[in-house]
């Protein structure tokens, strides 16, 4: 449908134009021939209507168009191109007229440049001259509308865009601002919990305030305001979360974490090594001590090694999909493009992450 749109619309113009020529040709031979009679041959008519016709739209798209579209001073050229153009017509006509009558040098048989002829053909030249203009200018009239309405559909259609954004922006801070109250309620009531419990419990105390200090550090930390974070601090709350898990199993869980080299004055994403830990424990094999989980820092210059090695867990509570790899790789790739490398081993009984990042 759409492809055969411009031909139909090509045929249809067609036709319009063929109607205007036939009602003008009708027109002007009725005349002629109401007043001073048809002496003619019809084929000499045909002929002369040809190039007038040829005439108008040479005119209109030739000229004009390149005139006014490809041209820096498009009046002074179209005024000189329009006179050499009747210049050359005049003497085409003239030696067709010359043809036309049977003589053998038709530019000297011919009274050419007696006034009434050249009169009468410059006059006739400047009808259609001028017929060509009005339809080119009533061509460009129409494209220069359909611009405007192009223009100005594009400009509304981008206000609706801009709209659409803004709207969006505002349902996404109106959901960061409730977000933000859960939040401080919930570390208000860890705060109190907290206070109530370490009292009678030094243990059940310590858990929630190693659970606080990590909602707390995944809440700013993850924070779209927040780049980067320090090294020591992501290492801190790798601490708490190995501390936090081994509270959960009564010490029973064989998950080992060693860091070497200089981390202060370091920054690295937040929660890219916290979240590998993560992984190991959520998917890991942690209570085995025959083959203890293992996560290990090392920096030296700029570079930064991390590396986390488990057992596979028979049954798991959390299914397997990767995404928190997936989405660790595309983070990593924002910040560090061409400057990290991921490395994942998958085996049989064992799962290993090897994390290098140049600082």
């Amino acid at each position: 449908m759409t492809k055969n749109r411009p031909i139909r619309q090509w045929k249809q113009a067609a036709f319009y134009h063929l109607l205007v020529w036939a009602v003008f040709i009708s027109y002007e031979l009725l005349c002629l021939f109401t007043t001073v009679g048809l002496d003619g041959q019809y084929l000499h008519y045909g002929i002369y209507y040809v190039m007038y016709i040829s005439l108008f739209y040479l005119n209109a798209h030739v000229i004009l168009d390149f005139s006014f579209f490809k041209t820096k001073s498009p009046y002074l050229i179209a005024a000189g191109l329009i006179v050499v153009e009747m210049i050359v017509f005049g003497l085409l006509k003239a030696v067709i007229d010359g043809l036309l009558a049977g003589a053998d040098a038709p530019w000297l048989s011919l009274k050419v440049f007696t006034r009434a002829y050249l009169l009468s053909n410059i006059f006739r030249q400047i009808f259609f001259i001028g017929f060509s203009i009005a339809y080119w200018s009533m061509l460009y009239l129409t494209r220069f509308r359909d611009q405007a309405q192009q223009m100005e559909i594009e400009r509304l259609r981008q206000q609706a865009s801009m709209l659409e954004l803004e709207n969006r922006y505002i349902s996404v801070e109106n959901a960061y601002l409730q977000h933000q109250v859960s939040p401080h309620l919930l570390f208000n009531s860890l705060n109190f919990i907290y206070y109530a419990v370490y009292k009678l419990s030094d243990r059940a105390g310590k858990g929630i305030m190693l659970l606080s200090n990590l909602l707390r550090y995944s809440l700013t930390a993850g924070s779209a305001q927040q780049k980067t974070i320090e090294l020591k601090q992501e290492v801190e709350q790798i601490r708490n979360l190995i501390g936090l898990d081994r509270m959960r199993f009564n010490e029973k869980r064989y998950l080992g974490f060693k860091s070497n080299g200089e981390l202060s004055g370091r920054f690295i994403l937040p929660l890219a090594l916290l979240t590998l830990v993560e992984n190991v424990i959520k998917h890991g094999e942690c209570g085995d001590p025959s083959a203890p989980a293992t996560a290990e820092l090392q920096l030296r210059g700029n570079k930064l090694h991390f590396s986390t090695v488990n057992k596979k867990r028979e049954k798991t509570a959390y299914s397997t999909t990767g995404l928190g790899l997936n989405n660790l790789r595309k983070r990593l790739q924002n910040a560090y493009p061409d400057r990290f490398e991921l490395q994942v081993n998958d085996e049989q009984d064992q799962f290993a992450v090897h994390l290098s990042i140049d600082l």
